[in-house]
């Protein structure tokens, strides 16, 4: 009977360029992230699950909870309330809106909230704290910040501008921002 050695460590280690050959081939196959390090010792097994499709809230949900934050965009609406319009649970529910929306749910409704407040600061003449208040923002300062992000400008620079634009204080139609339900 002839018995073979186990075969040493030594053997059993790749030089260093078959090593970095082997993992790019591993690489450009598909088996490794990119972003994964290397790692002497691992083996790829298989390769990984393709990604579930994407496919956001079927319309009849969407189009229910748009009209939901259209009704009450300026009370305190919070994802649970959301949620239960769409009928889904508050993650599941938050991530198809993302999917289908392209924005968070409470992104949407604060878009929403500075398009009214756009509105609103072209047909009246109301001051800005009572803008933001009438739009569900809680204080001027959080409405003016947002209202920034949104638009770029403070609102007080964006009324100023947009009345310069029109002719005798005639109201224009507002479109500074694009519209958050647009397709």
């Amino acid at each position: 009977m002839s018995f073979h050695a186990a075969p040493s460590a030594a053997d059993a280690v790749l030089p260093a360029q078959a090593h970095a050959d082997l993992n790019a081939e591993v690489r450009r196959l598909g088996l490794l992230a990119p972003h994964t390090a290397p790692d002497e010792h691992a083996t790829p097994t298989q390769a990984p699950k393709p990604a579930r499709a994407r496919s956001g809230l079927v319309a009849w949900r969407l189009k229910r909870v748009l009209s939901f934050m259209e009704e009450h965009y300026w009370e305190a609406l919070t994802l649970a309330e959301m949620a239960r319009v769409a009928g889904l649970s508050r993650m599941h529910f938050a991530a198809q809106f993302r999917i289908s929306t392209g924005a968070k749910p409470h992104e949407y409704l604060l878009r929403l909230r500075v398009e009214r407040a756009q509105k609103l600061m072209m047909e009246s003449d109301e001051p800005l704290a009572q803008v933001a208040f009438s739009v569900g923002f809680q204080t001027q300062a959080h409405f003016t910040t947002v209202f920034r992000r949104f638009a770029a400008t403070t609102p007080h620079r964006w009324r100023s501008e947009q009345m310069a634009r029109t002719p005798h204080g005639v109201a224009a139609p507002a479109r500074a921002l694009g519209s958050a339900h647009q397709a």
